[in-house]
């Protein structure tokens, strides 16, 4: 009895053993294969196929169901599985893959393009194999390494600005982001910095941005831009902006322009920003008098007045005032000079002679766009000041026809002008606008220059006419 339960117990042995080794001998050797790649390079966002099959290596027939992995090589014990499928039914496989640049490990190489995105700096080779990894009825199989480069799309930047700005504007920026193609594209980041300081800027749309500069100080200023996006090249603009100094002009006026001894003169200058056409204050002018002797008589301006006494000494004849401003970093200096007459003091009262005027100027009249008169004005209701000028000039002529409006403290609130020619015995109505923002109670002056760069007066009356805003 020992001895058949000692048989017995050999034949389960051999019996388990031979179980063993069928079992093992039973995983189906396999053959996989990848597809050779094309259409190459490949860029961020194109969709790239995998395919092959997975196949038994006696019989050559297709692996159903099985999981193919695609795997990046790019060191031992380092490789990252990209994508996985399962095979069909005859063993084959077909994996889309949205090529992310974000998901490979970039390889050095890559052939030269021709194109600005083809630089062996923006392109890395991708090394893909295909594995099977075995289950109980089939052997691991791998297939053979494939290759295909990926390029790199490219972000652009383009500014839109004029090509010059002057001191103290206020503008705005677009930025805008392209494609390689051209298409608008959103940056997944953008960064503006003027002089190195970063700014807010808005998002109008897809791929356009833009940013407001309130007060352009003067001189010279940087505007740097970068743009980023997944799988782009970054793009960074560098670009000068130049706040140029303004032009000015300063304009004169006296109260009369014939004077008598011991009567007082009162000056006004204003500095005029010809870009603009609007008053420049807070500016320092400087100012003198100069008599036919010449005698050289400093003019002090306070708000843009001067006031100065002739007395019974002063030399009589055609005296000139003269007014300058210097200049500073926003503003180009300028000046300008007038002429007037002072006569003897005479006891009683002076009838000055009769100075033939160049242009005769009529009242002044206040008119809507069609001519009709106004009756009462309100805020933000546009006015024409408008004036007759009759010509006793022989030939043709240029002339300026400016209109000036001050408020009740007597500061000009709005300065306009037109130019043109007239004719002999001709007679013009000529007339600026006026929109007023702020009721209240205004006076507006009309005088007639030769120009703006000769402030000859042609007409020796100043005409004026008080407004009444509601």
């Amino acid at each position: 009895m020992r001895h058949v339960h000692t048989a017995i117990a050999l034949s389960v042995i051999l019996l388990s053993s031979g179980l063993a080794f069928n079992a093992a001998s039973a995983a189906t050797s396999t053959s996989l294969s990848l597809d050779s790649l094309s259409g190459f390079p490949v860029t961020q966002g194109e969709t790239l196929v995998f395919s092959g099959r997975l196949i038994k290596s006696t019989t050559l027939t297709g692996v159903a169901n099985a999981t193919v992995n695609i795997i990046q090589q790019i060191s031992f014990n380092n490789n990252r599985v990209l994508v996985s499928t399962s095979t069909d039914a005859d063993g084959s496989y077909s994996i889309p893959w949205v090529v992310d640049v974000e998901k490979v490990a970039p390889q050095t190489g890559g052939s030269f393009g021709t194109d600005p995105t083809q630089g062996r700096e923006k392109r890395f080779q991708v090394q893909v194999f295909a594995q099977f990894d075995g289950d109980n009825e089939f052997a691991r199989s791998v297939s053979n390494a494939q290759s295909f480069e990926v390029r790199l799309n490219q972000i652009k930047i383009f500014v839109e600005k004029k090509a010059m700005y002057f001191a103290f504007e206020s503008f705005t920026i677009k930025i805008r982001t392209t494609d390689v193609d051209g298409n608008l594209v959103d940056p997944d980041k953008l960064t503006v910095l003027f002089d190195n300081a970063p700014v807010t800027f808005v998002r109008d749309s897809t791929g356009i941005h833009s940013f407001t500069i309130s007060s352009l100080s003067p001189g010279s200023h940087s505007l740097k831009i970068v743009a980023e996006k997944k799988g782009h090249v970054t793009d960074e603009q560098l670009v000068t902006i130049e706040g140029m100094k303004r032009k000015t002009a300063v304009i004169i006026n006296t109260d009369k322009k014939t004077y008598a001894q011991e009567e007082t003169a009162t000056i006004t200058a204003e500095l005029l920003d010809i870009n603009t056409s609007s008053l420049v204050t807070g500016k320092p002018v400087t100012g003198s008098l100069t008599a036919p002797d010449l005698k050289v008589n400093t003019l002090t301006f306070v708000g843009g007045k001067a006031t100065y006494k002739f007395t019974k000494f002063d030399a009589t004849g055609t005296w000139s005032v003269s007014a300058n401003f210097a200049g500073d970093s926003g503003y180009f200096s300028s000046s300008s000079s007038l002429s007037f007459t002072l006569e003897k003091g005479i006891s009683g009262p002076v009838t000055p002679p009769r100075i033939e005027e160049k242009v005769s100027l009529g009242s002044i009249d206040l008119v809507d766009q069609q001519g009709s008169r106004l009756s009462s004005i309100s805020v933000g209701q546009q006015v024409m000041i408008q004036a007759r000028v009759a010509s006793n000039f022989s030939v043709d002529e240029e002339i300026a026809y400016i209109s000036q409006v001050k408020d009740a403290n007597g500061i000009t609130v709005a300065l306009s002008w037109i130019t043109g020619t007239i004719s002999p015995g001709q007679s013009l109505e000529l007339a600026v606008s006026w929109l007023p923002d702020k009721p209240g109670r205004y006076t507006a002056e009309v005088f007639v220059w030769k120009d703006l760069k000769t402030p000859e007066p042609l007409s020796f009356e100043v005409k004026r006419s008080t407004i009444i805003v509601s």
